[in-house]
């Protein structure tokens, strides 16, 4: 594989890598830690609802083997896209770590939304999306298949803010850097 760097300047694959598969990372244990309190409501939502896995039969580790498989293409997606917001283009670049760090805004936003649908859920008895979209009227299902469903919805519009917060917050290090280089007092806000 040639340089990064010689397509892009200052950057590396080592880089990209550690943003990438950090964020992915991270994504994956958001994803474990959130199976873990899910599968023990309603166990059926991963043990009937799901495709089998085998050699599992603990409820911890499967809860963790279902968010590998479910966290590979939004966490790698997540990670190429806060790459480019976070370091690539003419502005001051994030560290990886930075970036990295910052999904854990992302995860507090979605497990907040999803925590507030399932008392809603678990209180009323109701489910909040279509029939369709739940397996069966349990209320352990309904519960389990509305916090899920909130959280890949929220989960996809918090990282959408997360991206254009990384972006902004470049932009006005930028502005606080050139307002630095002219000794005036910088007027930028981050997100």
């Amino acid at each position: 594989m040639s340089s990064f760097n010689s397509q892009v300047s200052g950057e590396s694959w080592t880089t990209f890598s550690k943003v990438v598969i950090g964020v992915w990372l991270a994504v994956w244990l958001y994803a474990a830690l959130h199976n873990q309190y899910l599968i023990r409501i309603a166990p059926e939502h991963f043990t009937v609802w799901h495709y089998k896995m085998p050699f599992f039969t603990s409820y911890t580790m499967l809860g963790i083997a279902y968010a590998f498989a479910a966290s590979i293409s939004p966490g790698v997606m997540l990670g190429v896209f806060l790459y480019i917001a976070g370091r690539l283009f003419n502005r001051p670049k994030l560290t990886p770590t930075q970036i990295i760090l910052s999904t854990a805004w992302v995860w507090v936003a979605v497990e907040v939304s999803a925590g507030i649908v399932g008392v809603i859920v678990w209180r009323t008895g109701k489910s909040l999306y279509p029939d369709c979209v739940y397996p069966d009227d349990s209320l352990g299902l309904l519960i389990t298949q509305s916090i899920q469903i909130t959280a890949y919805l929220t989960g996809a519009m918090f990282s959408c803010i997360l991206i254009a917060c990384t972006w902004q917050k470049r932009r006005s290090l930028t502005e606080k850097g050139v307002a630095e280089a002219r000794n005036e007092p910088s007027d930028c806000t981050q997100c």
